[in-house]
Order: C-alpha cells, then structure tokens, then sequence
C-alpha cells in the first residue's frame, strides 16, 4: 500500500460516490473547492481556534491553535493519535487534516480506518465541515481497500447531522443493515437530528417516538425538535412533545423554550399549547410576555371563546399598568361572543366600560356584535333590555352601541323599529345630566338613510323627515349622507314610475305620480349637485342610477351627471375600469326612449331597476 494518502490529491467533489458493498450512491453538494491556498488554510486553522474557544466545554483544554500545528515533530505518534482524535471530536478539521498528512508523510504511518474515521468526524464543524468531504474520503477508503467499520458509519452520521445529504445518510444505514451494524443510541440521535435539519419532519417525529421507546432521548435533540418545528408552524407536534415533557415533570425545560413556544403558539392562534405555557408559566410568574405577545394570546382565546384565559390576560395586563387599546376590548367582546352559549350580554356590558378608560367606541369594536345580531330579531330586542338595565346602573351609553341595534334592524329591512330606537336615543343620555336632546351623530343619520332606502317602498318622507333633524341637531353631514339621499331619493322614483305603469289605465293618477316620481328625481339630483361645491362626489354605483334613471325620464341632466363622473373620474373607486359602461348604459337608456317616446316612463321602470 502506498504511504501518500489520497486525500492530498484534488478530486472531483461533484462525482458520486458509492459505498462498499452498497446498491446505493448520492450526490455531493459541494459547498468549496477542497483545495485552499496556504494562507486561507491559516486562516481557517485561526478561525477554528476562535470557534473551539467558543463552545468547548468547561475543563477541557483548546487544541486548535497555531502553536500546537507546528510542533508535530515534537509530539510521539501515539499523542498525535490522540490529538488527531480530540481534533476530530472538536470539529477542528483544518487542524486534523494537518495532523493526518504529518502522520503519513513524515512519520510514515499507513493510511488506516482510524485516520479516516477522524478526518470524517473532522467536518461536522458547521463552517468549515462539509457532506460533500465526508463522501470524499469515504471514496478514498474504498480505494484503499480499506472497510468501513462501525466508527465510521457513526462518524459519517455525525456529520451528516450537521451538514444535510439524505442520500448519504440512507446509503450509510442500508450498509449497515447489511452489514449487521448495531446503531448506537448516539447515532439514533445524530439520524434524528439531521433529519430535522433537513425538514422531514414526519420522518424525524417516527423516529424520535422509536427511541422514546427504547432509550433516553437527550434534551438537546427535544429542544432542536421544539425549535425547528416552531419554525415550520407545526404547533400541534410541538404541543404534543411538550406536553409529555412537562408531564414527566422534565428538569431540563427552561423559560427561552416556553416563551418560544407561547410566542409561537399564540401566533398560530394553537388554543391547548398557548394555554398550557400560560397556566404552566406565566400564570406561576415564570415568565412575563411581552405586550405583543399578550395580544397574540387574547386574539387565541377569542377564537375558541376562553373567557378565562382572555379575562387572565387583562389581568396580567392591567397588573403590568399597560394602557389598553380598542382592540384589546375588540379581542374581548369576540371572546364573551365564541363562549357555549355565546354571552351577549358581557359582549355588550364592555361596549359600556370603555368610556370608563376614556376609550369612546366605534364601528369597529362594534363589529363582533354586529355579526352575530344582524340575523337575529329577538336577540337585537334583548341587547335593548340590555342596554336599558346598564343605563339603570347609571353606566354610559356610547351612540357607537345605539348604532349597532339600529343597523342591526337596517340590516333586517326594518325601518320602523330603526325609527323607534332613534326616537328613543335621548333617554340613554346620562342620568346624572337629566333631560337633554338626542346624542345622535352623523353615523346615526347615515344609517337611517340605508334603511330609507333597503326599505319596500323606499321611504322619501321618512328620508325627508331626518334631513330636518339633522339640520335640527346642527349635525354636519359627510359625503356618505348626501350619497345615501341621491340613492333614496333615486329608488322612490323608480318605484313610483314603476306604479305609474301598472296604473297605466287611470290617467289622472298616473299623471300625478308621474309627477311625483319626476320630482324626487329632482330632489336626487339637486343633492348631487349640493355635492360638488364641497368637493364631493357620489360612488361609482350612486351615478350610474342616477344617470340612468334620468335618462330613462328624458330628463337631459343625465348627461350633465355623466359629464361630472368623466370629469372627476379619478376621485371614483372602479371608474377607470367601469367608466365606458356608464356612458353606455346612459346612452342605450336615451336610445331606447328616442324610438318609443311615448312610452319612456314605462321603459324608465324597467331601466332604473336594472
């Protein structure tokens, strides 16, 4: 055999390799040329010395410097074994490969399964190591003639629970099936390691659950596990080894892992292992979330309806003096909502303590409720007695929850209970402030105008009647307002026309809801008109029924409305793509009525209600 290993010769790092006696081969990654320049190997050797100085263990001395490379001529050949092998275990693989070539070259030692075994070792260094060289000298020793043993099987797997190739990795284990090796405990937990590191997950779950059964799986490859699978969002794995470790009551579980795993957990909304970190930890005062966290916590027990994990964390909270926002409240209604039977009247009774934390609600809080009631009549009735009772407690009303009911009655195209609740607002004001006017505001208004519209028929005096009060409250009106009235104003016209038609027989009735209906026609447009002085502009729906109701009438405003939208076009969501069907609905509306003149209030129904 010749005394000058093969590794000192450069080779192919991309070619396959095959294993002894194996069916099987895979390809190297290769990461670097396995030749470097002899002031890059320095370097190397440097940046391993610094490396091994950072995660060797207590107690045991470093032996990747500088100083030690070059006294080799100093050293016996059974201490340079010996160091080769400390090397190895290290991960020093610069250093190792110096020792090897020393031994061969200058001391005249034969190539072995030792030396190869080290160099293998050499590269699970995260940085330096490398699959793709591992497989090299597997290659070599083939050449060689030299077998692998089992060292050198669990040294390749050791590297390879580092460096990713599971092509490797199965030819290794099919060899040593066949070769009746027994795979230590340590190298069960090198497989599992680099199985987890190349994310098949399912693969390294069987085979953690295998070695649960037969031997004591280490911590650190349970924490590797918990980490990475964190990261791939697959909490309920995660859940599921955490639970068994806490169950056996684990010494080794720390607080880094169970707040990795709440901030996880609580992001992917993981109900049971989000609450087993809070009553396991924060709950004992172990740990103490952040704020962020916290919300994430909140936000999960809403979506299960966990009243007593979302009221926890307001504890928490308020214990650590943080300054609650409307989304925390938000969190909470939805989570008095999600409850088996849902609380409704919790849900409501928060809507009321948010003005004691100087928080005045809006739509958006007011949204779970909203969902939930909108469909249900008798319901929308006891959230009233609801109200009512709160008020008694001398608790404010905000006109945000008074809204909510009206909109839920809109929703359910009832306008007169819409009516009669706003009739009734001014005795929700506080009782502390005695009598006063309605507390309405403009969200109140604009959705009284909704019901005027949804409403069959359309209602124009009910529409007329709030304009009156509105003004009456001084309360000023937004663009919304004036848009709901032109779509009031426009759908009563449509429907009287429509009633002229089917009295077509009468003429003198006929004619005067002719008359009527062409009159609120006018009212639509004159809104629209009051509009534009203040920069206003109706949506993209409001001007196309409007345009084309007036075409269908003959009245030639249309093609003003319709000179407006082309005008302002950029201030109309959707204009850019729905503009040219605008201009030829309005024109096909005009056309129609130039052949049938007489008939264009019977062709105005049809259009206008398109």
């Amino acid at each position: 055999m010749a005394v000058s290993m093969p590794f000192l010769v450069a080779s192919n790092p991309r070619k396959s390799h095959a294993l002894p006696h194996s069916p099987h081969s895979a390809d190297e990654t290769m990461s670097s040329n396995p030749q470097t320049s002899v002031r890059e190997s320095l370097l190397q050797s440097t940046e391993e010395s610094r490396a091994s100085k950072r995660r060797r263990p207590y107690g045991l001395p470093n032996v990747a410097t500088e100083e030690t490379a070059i006294q080799f001529d100093q050293e016996s050949v059974p201490f340079l074994y010996g160091r080769l092998h400390t090397s190895a275990v290290y991960g020093q693989t610069r250093l190792c490969r110096s020792i090897a070539e020393h031994l061969v070259k200058e001391r005249k030692e034969k190539p072995s399964t030792q030396l190869y075994n080290a160099l293998i070792l050499s590269n699970t260094h995260n940085t330096f190591g490398a699959a793709w060289r591992a497989a090299e000298y597997l290659e070599e020793m083939q050449a060689e003639g030299l077998m692998l043993d089992i060292s050198t099987c669990h040294a390749v797997l050791k590297v390879l629970s580092v460096h990713v190739d599971h092509l490797l990795r199965t030819d290794i284990l099919n060899y040593m099936q066949q070769r009746w090796f027994q795979l230590s405990d340590e190298g069960a937990h090198d497989v599992a390691a680099g199985l987890l590191r190349e994310g098949l997950f399912e693969q390294a779950l069987q085979k953690l659950d295998q070695m649960r059964g037969s031997m004591m799986v280490d911590s650190w490859l349970w924490d590797m596990a918990i980490y990475m699978l964190c990261d791939a969002g697959e909490i309920d794995e995660v859940y599921r080894i955490m639970r068994m470790r806490y169950d056996s009551n684990e010494q080794t579980l720390n607080r880094t892992q169970w707040s990795y795993l709440l901030d996880k957990a609580s992001e992917y909304r993981h109900h049971d292992a989000t609450l087993l970190v809070w009553n396991s930890q924060v709950s004992q005062s172990y740990l103490n979330p952040s704020s962020g966290v916290c919300l994430n916590v909140l936000a999960t027990a809403a979506q299960v309806g966990d009243a007593v994990l979302a009221t926890e964390v307001f504890s928490h909270l308020s214990k650590r003096g943080t300054a609650f926002q409307p989304i925390h409240y938000e969190l909470l209604i939805q989570t008095y909502l999600s409850t088996d039977p849902p609380d409704l009247e919790r849900a409501i009774s928060i809507l009321t303590i948010m003005p004691m934390e100087k928080l005045e609600p809006t739509v958006i809080e007011t949204r779970p409720i909203f969902l939930y009631l909108r469909d249900k009549p008798d319901l929308v009735k006891q959230a009233l007695a609801t109200l009512r009772s709160l008020h008694e407690q001398d608790r404010k009303i905000p006109i945000a929850v008074l809204n909510l009911l009206i909109e839920c009655h809109v929703e359910q195209r009832n306008l007169a209970e819409a009516m009669k609740l706003y009739k009734l607002i001014h005795t929700f004001a506080p009782i502390s402030q005695g009598a006063q006017k309605s507390f309405a505001n403009i969200d109140t208004f604009n959705l009284l105008l909704k019901g005027c519209r949804t409403a069959s028929p359309p209602d124009d005096q009910q529409a007329s009647f709030l304009v009156s009060e509105l003004l009456a409250l001084r309360i000023v009106p937004t663009s919304l307002t004036y848009d709901r009235l032109i779509l009031v104003f426009t759908e009563a016209a449509k429907f009287v026309l429509r009633q002229v038609r089917a009295s077509a027989h009468l003429p003198e009735s006929s004619e005067s809801e002719r008359a009527r209906g062409l009159e609120m026609l006018d009212w639509a447009y004159r809104h629209l008109a009051d509009m534009q002085p203040l920069g206003w502009i109706p949506r993209f729906g409001t001007l196309e029924m409007l345009a084309v109701a007036l075409a269908k009438a003959r009245d030639e405003r249309c093609w003003e409305v319709l000179q407006v939208a082309e005008d302002q076009g950029e201030q109309i969501e959707g204009f850019a793509n729905k503009g040219m069907w605008l201009k030829r609905n309005v024109e096909e509306a005009w056309r129609e009525h130039e052949l049938r003149p007489g008939e264009h209030v019977d062709q105005d129904l049809e259009a206008a209600s398109a």
